[in-house]
């Protein structure tokens, strides 16, 4: 429509380039953010984009000279117009060439960083086609539809002639692919190379399909389909072999558990659980750890200081009614089973075996319940144990560290028994921006509460805790 958005001086600022110009940041931006959560070398990521964006820019110009060579032929001086004509195929091809040599330049894993790069891909191509309908490029057919645009100042497009809106049409699908591949690369991801596969699979198919609603020539044909059009053919087959190829038996990441290690003078050391697949992932993990160490407090805490804290940092307050002496109750049940069987008339059972008939896998269930149900009436002074809860509730202050409206019905609760060191949590919560809030609570309790080397050995359930907690930084 209006592709000459503002004029400061001989300083024209077009909308097709403003519109890649804020892709291009946006998906930077987007693709550094993610590589820090998934423990990616975020500083690589700048060079990368660099050279995704410069091997895509002559990728995208080679395929569009390869598709108007007959019109290069006849007039050689197009091929000087080097601002004008690019072909999106040539693009993704040219990018991709340009993430593998800089994976392999940087040794860099090339599987895990194209799942990283393919959903801001995506986005940047969102706001690159809202770009083209602002030059009036990528048109679409003339049609009587409802939804036609009409162009009146376009250097590309007939003017006045009402147009399907193909490049809306293409931006809308660009933004639904990358919803769609973030959120199957959080929670579906089987392994690396699927979301990459996903992407192919998933931009082939709808621009095959929208090239049946293009009206710009300059194409090219291949027999009765588009250059494009055959392109997607294989695209498409290329992705879903890698999608089923890599989500085949595969898991996601390996094991990589985070903690901190410390003895009676503090800390000694901050390690990875879990064995590097290469080399690639070990230089990974080493930056991981440098990062860690940064973010990491230095030394582990008693929980009688745990308890300050929480009072003086969270501003918990001790719980004292029914919910706190039922937690109470449940938690001396759950210790007493483990730390004093001895006060049990009923035996634990033996481990069944695989053979284990129907019969016998009841009774074995029926005497596990009875053993419980008799240390549910074991009373507090036959057992005691020393125990708290603090209940930390998202006030004006946590409210305003979160950015939302916190709920009264929402609240986190932290159990400390100290008999038994044990620190356990539980929460309830009405919204995303909340558990947000309690999930960054939660990371900082037992930061601070850190393992002792004792805890490394025998890992214990604090040491566990620390690392499942830790695991997403």
């Amino acid at each position: 429509m209006h592709n000459e958005i503002i004029t400061i001086g001989p300083v024209t600022i077009y909308g097709y380039g403003l519109m890649i110009a804020i892709g291009i940041f946006a998906a930077y931006f987007l693709a550094e953010y993610r590589a820090r959560k998934l423990g990616l070398d975020d500083e690589a990521i700048f060079g990368l984009t660099c050279w995704a964006v410069a091997a895509g820019l002559i990728g995208g110009k080679v395929l569009y000279y390869i598709t108007t060579f007959q019109e290069i032929l006849a007039d050689p001086s197009l091929l000087l117009q080097i601002a004008d004509g690019f072909v999106i195929y040539g693009a993704l091809i040219g990018g991709v060439m340009g993430v593998v040599l800089y994976c392999k330049w940087k040794k860099l894993n090339c599987l895990s960083y194209f799942d990283l790069a393919v959903p801001s891909v995506a986005l940047a191509q969102g706001f690159g086609r809202i770009g083209c309908y602002l030059a009036g490029c990528c048109y679409g057919r003339e049609t009587q539809g409802s939804l036609a645009i009409v162009f009146h100042s376009s250097e590309y497009a007939p003017n006045g002639v009402p147009l399907v809106p193909t490049q809306l049409i293409s931006s809308g699908l660009n933004f639904i692919h990358f919803a769609i591949l973030i959120v199957f690369a959080k929670r579906y991801k089987k392994g690396e190379g699927q979301v990459a596969g996903m992407f192919f699979a998933l931009y082939s198919a709808g621009r095959f399909f929208l090239e049946f609603l293009r009206g710009d020539a300059e194409r090219g044909n291949i027999g009765a389909l588009s250059t494009s059009q055959f392109i997607a053919i294989f695209m498409f087959l290329f992705g879903w072999v890698l999608f089923f190829y890599f989500g085949k038996g595969r898991s996601v990441k390996s094991a990589a558990a985070i903690s901190i290690i410390g003895g009676a003078d503090g800390p000694t050391s901050i390690f990875l659980a879990g064995k590097a697949e290469n080399k690639e992932k070990s230089l990974e993990r080493e930056k991981k750890l440098e990062r860690l160490k940064e973010v990491i407090l230095a030394e582990p805490h008693t929980l009688e200081e745990v308890e300050r804290y929480l009072v003086e940092r969270w501003h918990a307050e001790i719980l004292e009614n029914e919910e706190s002496a039922w937690q109470e109750e449940a938690l001396r049940t759950s210790l007493l089973l483990m730390h004093r069987p001895d006060l049990l008339s009923i035996p634990e059972p033996k481990a069944l075996k695989r053979s284990a008939s129907k019969k016998e896998q009841m009774a074995f269930l029926e005497q596990i319940q009875k053993r419980f149900e008799e240390a549910e009436k074991i009373s507090a002074e036959e057992f005691p144990i020393d125990f708290r809860v603090y209940r930390i509730k998202p006030d004006k202050k946590h409210s305003q560290q979160a950015g939302d409206d916190a709920s009264n019905n929402s609240h986190l609760d932290i159990q400390i028994e100290k008999k038994y060191q044990k620190l356990q949590v539980s929460l309830q919560y009405e919204g995303n921006e909340e558990k947000e809030l309690f999930d960054k609570i939660i990371r900082d309790i037992y930061q601070y509460y850190g393992v002792t080397e004792e805890d490394k050995e025998k890992g214990t359930e604090r040491f566990l805790i620390l690392a499942n907690i830790l695991e997403d930084m």
